[in-house]
Formats: C-alpha cells, sequence, structure tokens
C-alpha cells in the first residue's frame, strides 16, 4: 500500500492550536493500554511502556491526518508520495481489476473498481494536503516528464481529460451500432456470456452499447458544469497573478535594490498576501477533478465503471512509458512562420 504523504513530525514542526493542545493532554491522561502487574515502585515493565508509546504514535497520527494541527512543511516530498501512490496502481490495482474484469463474477469486480476509485479518491486528498503545506511544488511541478506537462492545468491533470474519455467510451459504441447486424443472435445461449470477437468478454464489449438516458443526461450535466467552472477557476488564478505582480513593481519602485533584505521583504509581502487564494483555486480545481470521476463512476454501471477507470488508469501508465517518452523528447518539429510569429 501507499505509505502516507506525511510522518510523525518532530516537536518544532508543529503548529499547535487550543484545541489540539487539548486533545494532547487529553491523550497522555488517557489510559491507552489495559492495566498488567506493575514492576517495583509502582512502575510498569518496560515491554508495557513499550506497546503504551506505539499505541500513543499511532492516535497521534490519526489526529495529525484529520488537520487538528498544522505543520510548516511536509518531511516527505509529494514527488515520493506520487511514485509510490504510481507504484501501487501500476503493479497491484490495475492488474486486479483486469483479472476480474475478465470474470462475470459481479461482485468481486465491483470490489476492484471501488478499490482503484478509493486510490485516486486517496491521491486527491493527498494533494490537498501537500497544497495546504506547500503550493509551489505542485503549480509548477519539475518531477512531471514532458508528455505530463501539457495536460497539466493547475498542478494537476485537467478535468476534461476525465469527460473526454468517456465521450470515447460513448462514441465507440454509436459507431459500432451499425456493425451489429451480422450478429443479431450472439446474445442468446453461451455467446452472451463469453463472446471474445474483440479478445474481451461479451459483458464488457457490450458495456457502452445503448447507454441509459440517465447516463447521458448526466453527462451533459458534467459537461456544462466544467464549462462554467474551469473560466472561473482560470479568471480566479489569472487575477492572483496579477494582483501579485502589481503589487510587486510598486514596491520594487520604492525599495533599495542593493538592500538584500529589503529585496527579500518586497516579494515576500505581496507573496503572503495571494498565497491564500492561489491554495483556494488549487483545493477548487483538485475538488473539481475529485468530483467529476466520482459523479461519473456514480452514473455509470459497474462493468462501464470498470472500463472507465482501466482507460484512465493506462492513460497515466502510458506516461512513463520509456519508449514513448523517448521518441517524443526525440522529436524535434521545428516551428512553422505562422508559429513563430504567434510566439
Amino acid at each position: 500500500m501507499v505509505a502516507p504523504l506525511t510522518q510523525l513530525p518532530a516537536k518544532n514542526d508543529i503548529q499547535w492550536n487550543p484545541e489540539a493542545n487539548a486533545v494532547f493532554n487529553w491523550l497522555k491522561q488517557a489510559p491507552l493500554h489495559p492495566r498488567t502487574r506493575r514492576g517495583r515502585r509502582g512502575k510498569k515493565p518496560k515491554k508495557e511502556r513499550r506497546e503504551q508509546r506505539h499505541i500513543f504514535c499511532k492516535k497521534f497520527k490519526m489526529l495529525k491526518a484529520v488537520g487538528l494541527f498544522g505543520r510548516k512543511k511536509t518531511t516527505r516530498p509529494f514527488k515520493d508520495y506520487y511514485t509510490d501512490w504510481f507504484n501501487t496502481l501500476n503493479n497491484s490495482l490495475l492488474p486486479l481489476l483486469r483479472s476480474s474484469m475478465d470474470d462475470a463474477f459481479l461482485p468481486q469486480l465491483s470490489i476492484h473498481v471501488e478499490m482503484i476509485h478509493s486510490h485516486f479518491q486517496s491521491y486527491y486528498e493527498a494533494l490537498d494536503l501537500a497544497a495546504s503545506d506547500d503550493v509551489t511544488q505542485l503549480l509548477y511541478p519539475d518531477w512531471r516528464n514532458s508528455l505530463e506537462k501539457p495536460f497539466l492545468w493547475l498542478g494537476d491533470f485537467h478535468p476534461y481529460l476525465f469527460t473526454n474519455l468517456l465521450r470515447s467510451f460513448l462514441d465507440d459504441g454509436d459507431e459500432n451500432e451499425d456493425d451489429d447486424d451480422g450478429f443479431g443472435d450472439l446474445g442468446n445461449g453461451e455467446c452472451s456470456e463469453s463472446y471474445e470477437l474483440f479478445d474481451r468478454p461479451w459483458h464488457l464489449v457490450m458495456a457502452w452499447k445503448n447507454p441509459s438516458k440517465i447516463l447521458m443526461n448526466r453527462v451533459e450535466q458534467i459537461e456544462c458544469g466544467l464549462r462554467l467552472m474551469v473560466p472561473a477557476l482560470v479568471a480566479r488564478a489569472r487575477d492572483a497573478q496579477m494582483v501579485f505582480i502589481e503589487s510587486l513593481a510598486k514596491n520594487w519602485v520604492e525599495c533599495d535594490g542593493g538592500n538584500k533584505e529589503a529585496a527579500k521583504a518586497v516579494v515576500a509581502e505581496p507573496m503572503e498576501a495571494q498565497m491564500d487564494e492561489v491554495v483556494s483555486v488549487f483545493l477548487d480545481a483538485n475538488r473539481l477533478r475529485r468530483s467529476v470521476i466520482s459523479e461519473i463512476i456514480g452514473a455509470a454501471n459497474v462493468y462501464q465503471a470498470a472500463l472507465f477507470l482501466e482507460g484512465l488508469s493506462q492513460f497515466l501508465v502510458g506516461f512513463k512509458d520509456s519508449e514513448l517518452l523517448g521518441e517524443f523528447q526525440r522529436c524535434k518539429t521545428p516551428l512553422s512562420r505562422q508559429t513563430r510569429l504567434a510566439i
């Protein structure tokens, strides 16, 4: 499984608030382990004290995870977390999903669909936590490769990627409707369960055929919401950047350029003033991505959801393909004259 994004912090890394301090004191006083035989002078044996400390540390981490206190910065870079998260998706969850998709046992497939869905949700929750600590490491991630960066929007993949992937399934289903004339009788008998003309079981081949009206209406609602939300978030990010630049330019003219401390103060003041808005925009964009995935999974049936999550996972895995990445990096397409003029 993926290791937690943040580890147990040192004492100096914790910014306490009154609520966290009260809970912390309660934990210290509360009994953490059943009473056992005490040693001389009323002292507990070493083994029991060690177990108590272990249980206390677990409760301490749980409180940290729900945000009862903040930290100055994460002790584990998000790059390391994403590497673990990606390896779990690629090496464990995706193979499990594919193996269950080949079977007709619906409960097992439902479990694996929910596992991958929860895995994506945990990623966005970790992304929120990392943004609250240091959003700069996510807005311009240097650990993304050259294939991934064109698809990024406010620190992560654009939500249009999810709806375009969904539309590709719907369009494929519409295009293949005219090809069913020669297979009208295959819906009866054993072929309905194990027919593999397209190297996939019949229940997957037919998953996106004739989608329900409820699903189509929900897809249109999701796309309509994106058309409203995406420009609004872009405008907020642009306005925050504009205010930062204007404040920086105004203060820079007034300060002594040769004084390093004054220069730092000039940069820090407008940055601190706009950082809350930048973090808010990032969190809202992240919430939009998470919501789109959940809405799609909620509107689809289990076979459709399995195919969608498989496609989304494979899309992320494809970015890490060394052969494809090497070809992309070796491709040197010269800019046309019109492109150079536009730049």
